[in-house]
């Protein structure tokens, strides 16, 4: 499913004291099949954004156009539970998600809300709980009793549970431990590269960005500042300070290297080559 917007605008309270002016006049075109990382400082118009693309939010002005779905303002979309389906967003709270008695009521809470059967709904959440590193013990739990990082895993089961053409993932691996963050990450990008999901990746981890995406659009003050993809995005570190994002690691020590007089290229990306082009620089001055 492709995804375009055209002059997006989104104003919250609007003619009020309270008028916030959230989003201005985004035109992208975001890649099918591809992972997407938006990202930006808070405030930036990210999560803003990310509501539009299943109607949770409606536009001020311009458009939004998702496959046959054309959402604008004053037009009533129809088939919106289907774009729904289609579109899974997890939220960045999840407490946001989560309301049922147990997990497995909340998980099974979507297929039934489209139609499906009690007992294929329950069958559906049990088939989906290990897929997010979670067992049948915790079926029968509240979903409140959990810490945070196993309520961000539920909320990501009652997403992949409707088997979603997009996932739109607004800091999907907070709060959990960085075995935990890396586990989810495998799986999103086993969905895009096997199931070929077009994945949307909100997040301030430019570790995650670096590995794991395709594209970069930057959000600054409701506009987009930036586009480009991945390899040229840590080309340019520069453009990382200008919006106050700690780079990554390795871009870190590769501008560390060249203060002290190494000479490394600017499409460096792993630690590897790094590391080779360091010994040989070293050699060359023995």
């Amino acid at each position: 499913m492709s995804i375009k917007t055209n002059e997006l605008t989104h104003i919250y309270n609007p003619g009020t004291p309270f008028e916030k002016l959230a989003l201005n006049g985004i035109t992208l075109n975001i890649p099918k099949g591809k992972v997407t990382a938006i990202i930006g400082q808070t405030g930036s118009g990210k999560s803003t954004f990310v509501q539009h693309l299943n109607a949770l939010l409606v536009p001020t002005s311009g458009s939004v156009d998702i496959e046959n779905y054309h959402i604008q303002p004053g037009t009533k979309i129809k088939d919106i539970k289907e774009l729904r389906k289609k579109v899974g967003l997890v939220f960045q709270f999840p407490e946001y998600q989560l309301f049922e008695e147990t997990i497995e009521k909340d998980i099974a809470f979507g297929p039934k809300n489209f139609g499906t059967s009690e007992e294929e709904a329950v069958a559906l959440a049990k088939k989906v709980l290990p897929i997010v590193g979670l067992d049948d013990r915790y079926l029968q739990r509240s979903p409140f009793d959990l810490s945070g990082g196993q309520k961000r895993r539920v909320a990501i089961a009652g997403i992949l549970v409707l088997e979603p053409n997009i996932l739109v993932l607004d800091e999907p691996t907070a709060g959990l431990d960085p075995q935990g963050a890396q586990e989810m990450m495998t799986l999103f990008m086993d969905l895009n590269k096997k199931q070929g999901k077009t994945v949307l990746l909100v997040s301030h981890d430019m570790e995650h960005v670096k590995d794991y995406c395709d594209h970069v659009i930057v959000f600054d003050q409701g506009k987009v500042k930036i586009e480009s993809s991945v390899k040229e995005f840590f080309q340019h570190p520069e453009w990382m300070e200008n919006i106050g994002i700690n780079p990554p690691a390795i871009i870190r020590l590769k501008k560390m290297l060249n203060e002290k007089g190494f000479c490394i290229p600017d499409d460096v990306l792993e630690m590897d080559t790094l590391v080779k082009i360091v010994k040989e620089q070293v050699k060359t001055y023995e």
